[in-house]
């Protein structure tokens, strides 16, 4: 994580000395006067739908309740799940910093004119100052988002009328992460905007791509053999049935192998002999899947595994397997395609 990009310039700098004073104007585009008119309007017309709670997690990993008495205007949105997802739901003009995407080419295509009229975008984190003169009503990040070492924890905020909400999957509290937190996380996001049936949508578009892997399995009675593992030197790390790729594959009616293991030789993967593997790489290794690929399929001695006889070996970009929001999509449709090579799609490209 070394590089990022940056478009905060003298207009967002001028803005934020403005918040700094005054505390009461969003940071906008130049031009933009009419679309802060038509959210006021908006924010007036949803005010029925108001207050709403959901429960979310805290600093601590306790689940409490949270109640919303106006939707949010002024978002920090950390990682790709907490900023697609917003995208997703229509809600992009609310977010004033977006961090923790390390190229906007990894974002899905049609979320990309969203994303460009944020504000601030980076890989990197903001300091805390700088969050704070934006004058945040709501962050959405990860566990550890909210750590002494980052943006301090969500008690801090909550202090200072600032609403915060922790994807449960991101923490270690957390034992066990499955598709259910992830839908969760699409809906409250969809309650807490009032966007709820577009929440709706999305979570029954995934539902449904489970489901149709489900019948497969049930109606051939076959439950394809799949592992998912991560290279980290001459090792390979597996991801089992806590993870949240591991919980997929076993709700796509496939057999997690090694499930309860954490990690595995080359020996080991041979013996195993698996109909699927699935391979994650972490952001910076995106632009590397073709490497990956080819690390095994040109290793003489994984020539006898029926996954590489086969061609069934799947890359697994991070941001679609961990804490994924509505990219867990592409998570879905990756292992499925492993899986089900003739019911899914082809989904090598990373957007």
């Amino acid at each position: 994580m070394k590089h990022g990009f940056h478009k905060i310039g003298l207009s967002l700098m001028i803005a934020l000395a403005c918040l700094s004073l005054a505390a009461c104007t969003p940071v906008v585009h130049e031009g933009a006067s009419s679309a802060v008119q038509e959210s006021q309007s908006l924010s007036s017309a949803e005010s029925p739908h108001y207050p709403v709670t959901v429960t979310s997690m805290n600093s601590k990993g306790i689940m409490e309740e949270e109640t919303f008495d106006r939707p949010p205007e002024r978002v920090v949105a950390v990682w790709q799940n907490s900023i697609e997802t917003l995208l997703a739901l229509g809600v992009g003009d609310r977010i004033v910093a977006g961090m923790g995407i390390p190229n906007e080419k990894y974002l899905r295509p049609e979320y990309r004119e969203q994303y460009e009229k944020i504000p601030y975008t980076s890989l990197q984190n903001l300091d805390m100052e700088t969050i704070t003169m934006m004058n945040p009503d709501l962050i959405v990040g990860w566990s550890s988002t909210f750590s002494p070492k980052v943006l301090r924890d969500t008690d801090y905020w909550h202090e200072r009328g600032v609403h915060t909400y922790i994807s449960a999957d991101s923490s270690s509290k957390e034992p066990n992460k499955t598709v259910e937190n992830e839908y969760r996380d699409i809906l409250n996001m969809g309650k807490i905007f009032n966007r709820e049936e577009k929440a709706e949508e999305i979570v029954n578009g995934m539902k449904e791509k489970i489901g149709k892997a489900q019948a497969e399995a049930k109606a051939t009675g076959r439950h394809p053999r799949g592992l998912i593992v991560e290279l980290q030197g001459k090792s390979l790390t597996v991801y089992g049935e806590k993870s949240l790729a591991g919980n997929i594959l076993e709700s796509m009616g496939g057999e997690l192998l090694v499930p309860d293991s954490r990690e595995i030789s080359k020996e080991q993967l041979i013996e195993l002999n698996p109909d699927a593997l699935f391979v994650v790489v972490i952001e910076g290794n995106y632009d590397k899947a073709d490497q990956v690929l080819s690390y095994f399929y040109n290793e003489r001695a994984f020539d006898s595994v029926d996954c590489v006889k086969n061609h069934r070996i799947s890359v697994l970009p991070l941001y679609s397997i961990y804490s994924a929001g509505v990219r867990m999509s592409d998570g879905i449709d990756y292992i499925g395609k492993g899986l089900y090579p003739d019911l899914f799609q082809d989904t090598r490209s990373f957007t």
